[in-house]
This record gives C-alpha cells, structure tokens and sequence, in this order.
C-alpha cells in the first residue's frame, strides 16, 4: 500500500487506518480561511455521461480470499451494470444490474437469480449502499457528498478536510499537487461502521484523471472487509450497452 499511495494513512500524527479524528473545536481565524480555501475541492468530480471498465479485484473476509475480474458500465445515475469472471475469464460467476432504486443479481454458479430493492441490499453486501454510493465508487469520486464542513488541515503535501454529515463523519484526504483524493477515512457516530479508502496510481483517462488503483478497508459490527481494485481498462462516454435477464431456469429469490 505504500509503495502505491505513499503513506498507510492520511498524514495525521499517530494516525490508525480506519478511524477518523473526533469532532474538532471550533476553528480559528486560520483554520477558517483555510476550509474557505478548500471548500471547493469537496465539489470536484469527475463528469461523464457513460463509463466502461474492467479491473481485476481481490475481496477478504473472515469467509476468506476471492480473487476475480470485473467489467463494469454506468450509465450516469441511471444504470450500473457488472459482470464478474474468475479463472481469467473462463469461470463466469455473476451478473449485477443496478438502478437507483432497484437490484438484480444473477448467481451463475447456483443458477439463482435475486431482486431487491437497493435499500436491501446490505443483506448480500458488508455495508449498506446507495446507487450513488456504488456508482462513485467505480469512478473514483467521493464516495459521499455533501454534509458541513469542520476542519481542515494542512499536512506538508497533503490537505485534509473533516466534513459531518447525518451520522457519518469523513475525514478527506487531498494531493497537493493536482487536488487528486488520496485517502477518505469514514466512521458513524456510533462507531458501529469504519472505513478507510485510498486512491492511487493516476492516469489521464479521456481527459480525466482517474485513479486506477483503489483500496478500501470496512470494519461494520466488529467483522472486517477488503477490498482491492486495480483497473486495466477505463473509457468514459463511449456507446455502451447494458444487457440484463433473468434465465428461464435460474430459480428467483
């Protein structure tokens, strides 16, 4: 991890990957001309209308190791689509179909298809998600917007900004140089759910600087995740399609 992203965690002194400082005081003169000057990285991102890529993934749990290939396209707040392969590509695992309000998986090994809706879908995943949530975390943006804005820091090459929203705090790392994310460090306010993601190994993609190397650590309820991704194809508003059914002899959850 450090030889791809420079440092194991945001350059907090004593700083323990996952966590995330507490609520700071209220900020001096400094520190508010600081957040004002940085307010505007918290509303970067990259902008498309389509996204197409395949990255192959390494997934850890207590259940243990996974490794896999996945070709994913968005359409921007409308479609993700997922296609996942083991083997190099001559096993064919899973399908996934994703709107913003519904989800679709195939499970080609057990021929069983499922629905949900994508409020339920923390049933089959580690944490609860949204479609946008998702949708960013293929392309590289933050993984939540929005929320107030409570410090910020500047660490040497690194700005790092404390943003609480609702019950979640974010503390969110930023490359000096090209105002790239580095890290986003995540926990609720009830500590039940932590995280840390971090963003690596940039490349001009259409235009866009996209982070094809990511990886994200989740600890929900006490049980810890992996999840590594290293992307060796990515295009953004090229014609894509989005083919998704259900076999007739898949059994439907």
């Amino acid at each position: 991890i450090k030889e791809r992203f420079g440092a194991n965690t945001v350059d907090t002194p004593g700083g323990v990957s996952g966590t995330v400082v507490t609520a700071p005081k209220e900020p001096n003169l400094a520190k508010q001309m600081l957040m004002t000057a940085l307010a505007p990285l918290l509303q970067n991102e990259i902008v498309y209308t389509t996204f197409s890529g395949k990255a192959k993934m390494e997934y850890a749990s207590k259940d243990g190791k996974k490794e896999f290939t996945a070709f994913i396209r968005i359409r921007k707040d409308s479609a993700i689509w997922v296609n996942v392969t083991a083997a190099a590509g001559m096993v064919s695992v899973a399908r996934i179909y994703i709107t913003p309000d519904s989800l679709f998986l195939l499970n080609h090994l057990q021929k069983e298809a499922y629905r949900m809706a994508v409020a339920d879908a923390g049933k089959l995943l580690p944490i609860p998600v949204s479609f946008s949530l998702v949708q960013n975390l293929f392309i590289g943006n933050l993984l939540q917007k929005g929320g107030s804005m409570k410090d910020a820091t500047d660490f040497g090459g690194t700005w790092t900004v404390d943003v609480e929203d609702g019950d979640m705090l974010q503390q969110i790392g930023f490359n000096k140089a090209d105002s790239t994310i580095r890290t986003v460090q995540m926990r609720s306010k009830d500590d039940a759910v932590q995280g840390m993601m971090q963003y690596g190994s940039y490349q001009n993609t259409n235009e866009r600087k996209f982070s094809t190397e990511r990886t994200l650590n989740i600890t929900n309820a006490g049980e810890q995740h992996y999840l590594e991704m290293s992307f060796n194809k990515a295009e953004f508003d090229q014609p894509i399609e989005v083919p998704f059914n259900i076999p007739k002899n898949y059994q439907l959850k």
